[in-house]
Order: structure tokens, then C-alpha cells, then sequence
């Protein structure tokens, strides 16, 4: 795969969001053993998702929600393990920053899976607080000024 043939946008239709859905069921209810029920938590509808695509098919997504006015929250982010190791996931925090800039968002928020935490800092995050447990995983609460 070639990072130059994939594309990152907010997802516009209901095919998007069902391939949105499906990458987050394969990585976190089937890798990761989080529960459907945790999983899909009833807040999509509210949220916005971004879709990442190589040709027509999705391969990794995030979704954010705005708890107030000028901040988001990052959820959800994951990528097809095929996928991965490639500059995706860096790729979905920059788009995230540019569209979340238009939005005059400045304060970014995000639970980050604890493992995760080097990558989410060279992204520019920062740990806001102690380690804990969400979905039976070790998070840490991140943050981002834009």
C-alpha cells in the first residue's frame, strides 16, 4: 500500500460510517475483546467521523465528539492492523487538527490507550493525570492546545 493512494475526510454517507463501524468492530470487539455493547455506546449519531480510505474501502477511522463549545474529544481512533505502522494514525491527528482549527476548537482532548501514549506525544499530546482503566485497558487522559 502506498500512503499516497489513501485518502482522509470526514465521512459524508452511510456507506462511510458503516465502514467506520466495521474497522473499529474488527480492532477493538475482535483484537482488543471490548464488548459490543461498550463499544457502541449510542453517542455516533452526535459525533463526527473521519474515514480513512484506500480506493473505496475503509481502513481506519476516529470519531470526535465536542463536550463544549471550543473543545473535542477524540475517540474511537483505530486502523486495520494490515494497515498499520505506516504514518496512518499520524495522519488522522493531523487531519483532525486542521479540521478541528476551521471549527475554532482549541483545546483537544483523548483517553488514550496506555501503549499508545509515545505516539500520542509525538503528535503533540500531553498526559493530563493518572493512568486508568476504561474497557478493562489501561488509558491515560491526553490533551492538545491548538
Amino acid at each position: 500500500m502506498d500512503i499516497d493512494n489513501v485518502t482522509f475526510k470526514l465521512a459524508t454517507n452511510d456507506e462511510e460510517l458503516r465502514g467506520a463501524l466495521e474497522v473499529r468492530r474488527q480492532v477493538f470487539v475482535e483484537e482488543q475483546g471490548v464488548s459490543e455493547d461498550l463499544e457502541y455506546d449510542g453517542l455516533d449519531g452526535e459525533a463526527l467521523h473521519i474515514v480513512v480510505k484506500d480506493g473505496e474501502r475503509v481502513i481506519g477511522t476516529a470519531r470526535v465528539r465536542f463536550p463544549t463549545t471550543n473543545q473535542a474529544k477524540v475517540e474511537r481512533m483505530a486502523v486495520l492492523k494490515p494497515f498499520r505502522g505506516r504514518g496512518i494514525g499520524s495522519n488522522i491527528i493531523s487531519f483532525l487538527k486542521g479540521e478541528l482549527k476551521t471549527k475554532r476548537i482549541e483545546h483537544v482532548v483523548l483517553h488514550a490507550q496506555y501503549v499508545l501514549t509515545a505516539f500520542y506525544k509525538s503528535c503533540g499530546f500531553e498526559e493530563t493525570g493518572a493512568p486508568f482503566w476504561e474497557a478493562g485497558i489501561k488509558h491515560i487522559k491526553m490533551q492538545l492546545r491548538l
